[in-house]
């Protein structure tokens, strides 16, 4: 059986800083969507210019960050 550490805590942050940080992440999920927007009008290529992945990441950041902060912020 593998010997599994324990898991990390994040790192100790003022929860201002915390809330900061989960609010940049959505806001630039919201950016990106709005990009996406853009170029969907503009009658972009889809494939060329899909940003799907970094609105994603970007969403999975802020939920991160409100999981790993729960009850802290």
């Amino acid at each position: 059986m593998i010997d599994m550490p324990p898991p990390p805590e994040p790192p100790a942050l003022p929860s201002e800083k915390v809330r900061d940080l989960i609010d940049y992440a959505d806001r630039m999920a919201a950016f990106i969507s709005a990009e996406t927007e853009l170029i969907g009008e503009l009658g972009r290529a889809p494939a060329e210019n899909n940003l799907t992945p970094l609105i994603e990441g970007w969403r999975f950041v802020a939920q991160a960050m409100r999981d790993s902060y729960d009850g802290q912020c």
